[in-house]
């Protein structure tokens, strides 16, 4: 698994139930421009906001509609148990990866974390994208990465949503570097280049879900090496502020995809809540000057 990894949003309806219509057509049209993998459940898809019941039914529905991608399911939670619960379910209905996040809330050290991710890889077979997203779960260091996928071989890579070209730097060098299988895959869209360059394996980045065509014509352009990657690198630099005009990645997210004529519906999940017309017209602008909509 190399390339351009969608974390897929998750449609609702006004009334908040899940929206699998659109889910289908979002799904149809990602696998239609190429992309190289699906991930459900993620955090650009709300995991917190669901239950655990609808989680598994949207893994078994993505599983059904992804046929020319890799699948990856997001089973991260606080409660071990119910990781290993949730890893079972993603693998029972054949999906390609899990991705676990740490826990969150309680802070834990390397320790802690280390037996939390061992108790998942012994009780499991499928291949475990490990996720590193210190603002928002406990933080995973290099030595912990590197000792997991050393001591196990079903923890097959990492994601990395850190904004720290130091960091995947050395978890590439010294992690990948021992163990040449193991993926390094950057959450951050404007360091997708930065971690090609590196010797990493690609992206798993939101802003995927709206402008996939962009992260596609770069990962070519890499691939071909071809000087044209640095400038889709920079449109992808420019397209990263989305984050910032929004109070959350989700808002900006569903409301890019709304202006660009998606089907999925802006709206988020309490407590998450859509931005309102000032910041829409700012988002609107960003696109506008990537020639993203007219």
């Amino acid at each position: 698994m190399r390339g351009v990894i969608v974390p897929l949003v998750t449609p609702f309806n006004e009334d908040y139930s899940l929206d699998f219509q659109a889910l289908e057509e979002h799904i149809g049209y990602l696998e239609k421009v190429g992309v190289h993998g699906i991930f459900v459940n993620a955090t650009t898809g709300e995991f917190t906001s669901l239950t655990k019941e609808e989680r598994k039914l949207l893994a078994e529905r993505g599983r059904e509609l992804v046929n020319a991608s890799f699948y990856l399911v997001g089973t991260a939670s606080t409660n071990t148990f119910e990781v290993v619960e949730l890893t079972k379910h993603a693998e029972d209905i054949g999906a390609d990866y899990a991705v676990i996040a740490p826990p969150y809330y309680c802070p834990l050290n390397d320790e802690a974390l280390f037996i939390h991710y061992s108790m998942i890889a012994e009780r499991t077979d499928i291949p475990i994208i490990l996720y590193n997203i210190p603002s928002c779960a406990n933080p995973l260091s290099v030595s912990l990465i590197k000792k997991l996928a050393l001591e196990y071989s079903n923890i097959a890579g990492v994601k990395e949503t850190i904004d720290s070209i130091s960091h995947v730097r050395d978890v590439i060098f010294e992690v990948k570097g021992e163990r040449k299988d193991f993926k390094v895959f950057t959450g951050l869209d404007h360091h997708f280049l930065n971690t090609l360059i590196l010797g990493g394996d690609g992206g798993i980045m939101a802003c995927a879900n709206f402008a996939p065509e962009i992260h596609l014509k770069l990962f070519k352009a890499f691939e071909d090496k071809k000087p044209e990657m640095f400038e889709y690198a920079r449109k992808l630099a420019k397209l990263s502020q989305v984050y910032n005009l929004a109070s959350s990645f989700g808002s900006a997210i569903k409301i890019a995809m709304q202006l660009r004529g998606f089907p999925v519906k802006p709206v988020l999940r309490p407590p998450y809540v859509i931005d309102g017309k000032e910041t829409r017209e700012k988002i609107k602008e960003l696109l506008s000057l990537l020639e993203l909509i007219p």
